[in-house]
């Protein structure tokens, strides 16, 4: 029997299955010793430098705040001292009069309230609104005269004056008394913001005198601490706030702005004028933008003028036309010459007051304002005796004033 024939098919091979190696898998190579260490260094360094700037950076901030604390003050005072707004004493012009009684005539920054003239005296036109140029007298032609010697006047009170000669203007009659100086070179120091913060205002009364301490007009206590000032034998102006340039800058309640008709502005500073009696004139909180504006000027000098005070121009802005406004009105004025504490720092406070007694050396006064803060009171208390020594004279500002006065007249 035939065999049936078969097909040859190949036999499926299987996988073999992978040799296995004799030799051993080998560790990775471990980093040496010293690098491993380095690397763990350089991490604990950045993390404590890390720390050290988180650290940093926390003081930083805190410094920032204190400065910017610091600059508030220097430009905005606590305004929470103040006392709440009472209500401004309306009045309709300020003119001289013959006709007003002695005590009224006795008062610092006497003034008449309202006149019986026309509605054209007091301001007003046809249609009821009020202008500026249009209704402010034009102003003396002839310089500030010049009187005798200078009263120191009574602390704040209402004693009456038999008339309301050149005497009894209030920046003669409540000036401090002055030393004869001489030939040698005189420094008036002014204080501004004072009354606010009463603890660092009494502390200026403290200093060393005669300098003069300019009161915002919305602090509380403000006759007791004026009068503290003047029995300390200090003189005292009234630091009148005015619109700055900058929106984000708060002048306090009662300023003086910019967008005010003339009546607004009488009205205001009647009520500043009256807060308290005894001071000689009156000097700018802030007022950038104000002190620029020629026509609001003439209605504040008007005011000057009708009171008897002397105007220090605190040039906050070189675009300040208060000192020449004031000279065509015949107010006695003077203007600033160094601003002591810009800077709320030891080092350039220290430089300022040299520059104040280079100033005096070169034209024999100067005029300095500062603030009532510490470094500005530790500082003037160590250099007042120091200027003393070198033949300085410190004097309040009428003094100053009445220099230049004579420097103008012959």
């Amino acid at each position: 029997m035939a065999r049936r024939a078969t097909r040859a098919t190949t036999a499926k091979r299987k996988k073999a299955a992978p040799k296995k190696s004799n030799r051993k898998k080998t560790a990775p190579k471990k980093k040496s010793g010293g690098i491993g260490r380095l690397m763990l260094g350089g991490a604990f360094v950045a993390g404590t430098l890390s720390a050290i700037i988180a650290v940093g950076s926390m003081l930083e901030l805190d410094r920032a705040s204190d400065e910017f604390g610091r600059a508030a003050d220097q430009k905005a005072p606590n305004y929470a001292l103040a006392d709440p707004e009472p209500t401004p004493m309306l009045r309709k012009d300020y003119k001289l009069s013959d006709n007003a009684s002695i005590s009224e005539r006795g008062r610092t920054g006497y003034l008449v309230g309202e006149s019986d003239g026309s509605s054209a005296s007091t301001g007003q036109n046809t249609q009821g609104q009020q202008g500026l140029t249009d209704y402010v007298p034009a102003p003396a032609s002839r310089k500030p005269t010049q009187g005798g010697d200078i009263l120191p006047g009574d602390s704040g009170n209402d004693v009456p004056s038999a008339s309301i000669a050149a005497m009894d203007q209030p920046w003669r009659k409540y000036a401090a008394l002055t030393q004869d100086t001489g030939d040698k070179p005189v420094i008036a120091i002014v204080i501004d913001d004072a009354g606010l913060d009463q603890p660092r205002t009494a502390r200026t009364v403290e200093l060393p005198g005669p300098i003069t301490i300019s009161y915002l007009p919305y602090a509380r206590d403000l006759q007791p601490q004026v009068n503290a000032a003047r029995k300390a034998g200090h003189e005292v102006m009234l630091h009148m706030p005015m619109e700055p340039s900058s929106a984000a800058v708060d002048p306090g309640p009662h300023a003086l702005l910019a967008s005010y008709d003339r009546q607004t502005i009488l009205n205001e500073m009647d009520w500043m004028l009256d807060r308290f009696d005894g001071y000689v004139g009156v000097n700018n909180h802030m007022g950038s933008k104000f002190t620029a504006d020629p026509e609001r000027m003439r209605v504040v000098m008007e005011v000057m003028k009708s009171r008897g005070l002397m105007f220090l121009d605190s040039r906050t802005s070189a675009d300040s036309v208060g000192y020449s406004t004031a000279n065509n009105f015949g107010v006695p004025a003077i203007t600033r010459d160094i601003f002591i504490d810009d800077a709320d720092d030891a080092a350039k406070i220290a430089d300022m007051l040299a520059r104040t007694e280079n100033v005096a050396r070169k034209q024999g006064f100067a005029i300095a304002i500062g603030h009532p803060r510490d470094l500005t009171i530790g500082a003037l208390k160590t250099w007042i005796p120091e200027i003393q020594a070198k033949g300085f004279v410190l004097v309040p500002i009428t003094d100053v004033l009445r220099r230049s006065m004579q420097s103008v007249t012959g």
